[in-house]
C-alpha cells in the first residue's frame, strides 16, 4: 500500500515564527535554544542542542481534521526549513527512542495504539495503514508522549 508522512504546514509554522503566538489558541510561543536534541514538526530533523534556536507552542494535530481537539506542545526551528517529504520513507532521526503509533477512524476514534521502535516504522505504518479501519495515523514520541508527525496511506 505505501505511506506518506505529513510534517506540519510550513505557512503555519511561518505565522507562528512571525507572531510567536500559538495557532488556534493565541497563547504565547517562545524561543530558546535546546541542550538537548529536539524534533522540528516541519523540516523532521533535530534542531541541533547549543547551536540552533527553537520556537516552542501549543499546537493541535488534529487542527483542521477532526472537531475534538488534543493540543500539546511542538518544537520548530526558528529559521525557515524545509518541509519533510519523502514518500515511504520514515525521517530517519525522528524518534529515535522509540514510537507510539495511534491510528485512527472518521471521527478522531482511537482504534488501536500501536508502540514501535524506530527501526520497525515503515513497515509497521504500512500494515497499520492497509487496515480498512485506519484513515490515518498521528506518529508519537514513545518516550515523551508529544505529537511528531502524521502518516496517510499513499
Amino acid at each position: 500500500m505505501g505511506f506518506r508522512i505529513v510534517p506540519m504546514d510550513t505557512a503555519l509554522a511561518d505565522e507562528v515564527r512571525t507572531t510567536l503566538r500559538a495557532p488556534g489558541y493565541g497563547h504565547p510561543a517562545w524561543r530558546e535554544v535546546p541542550t538537548e536534541a529536539a524534533p522540528c514538526r516541519v523540516c523532521l530533523d533535530a534542531i541541533e542542542p547549543g547551536r540552533e534556536a527553537l520556537i516552542a507552542f501549543t499546537y493541535d494535530p488534529f487542527r483542521e481534521r477532526e472537531d475534538v481537539p488534543l493540543p500539546g506542545p511542538v518544537f520548530v526551528h526558528e529559521r525557515r526549513c524545509e518541509p519533510y517529504a519523502e514518500p515511504g520513507v520514515y525521517p530517519a532521526r525522528l524518534g529515535r527512542s522509540g514510537l507510539l503509533l495511534n491510528c485512527y477512524g472518521d471521527g478522531r476514534r482511537l482504534v488501536l495504539a500501536h508502540r514501535v521502535a524506530h527501526a520497525d516504522a515503515e513497515p509497521a505504518l504500512d500494515e497499520l495503514l492497509a487496515r480498512p479501519d485506519v484513515d490515518y495515523i498521528h506518529v508519537r514520541s514513545a518516550t515523551a508522549g508529544c505529537y511528531l508527525c502524521t502518516a496517510l496511506p499513499d
